[in-house]
């Protein structure tokens, strides 16, 4: 099932960036460096090429990006390094 991937800038210098997968009513977060990111968004995002050098191009540009329809299993997120965030329920 797709969720809703949200990236952002939390420094500049050296760039980190936190990422946030939204899937129905559960969240997870990951913290990046730059290659990081990237890597991620290559290689595990299952995107096409061109929307990840869109969104990398809009992260570098704005700090942040919004992809709303990425397929990450929800099995898989902790080996890629993502945690479960606190939900408000």
């Amino acid at each position: 099932m797709p969720g809703k991937l949200h990236i952002f800038r939390l420094k500049a210098d050296p760039p980190q960036y936190q990422a946030n997968y939204n899937l129905e009513a559960r969240s997870y977060v990951q913290v990046f460096d730059a290659a990081g990111v990237e890597e991620f968004l290559l290689h595990s995002s299952s995107l096409p090429v061109g929307e990840v050098n869109a969104l990398l191009e809009e992260l570098h540009s704005n700090g942040h990006t919004t992809e709303t329809v990425v397929d990450l299993s929800e099995s898989h997120l902790g080996v890629m390094g993502f945690t479960e965030s606190p939900s408000d329920r």
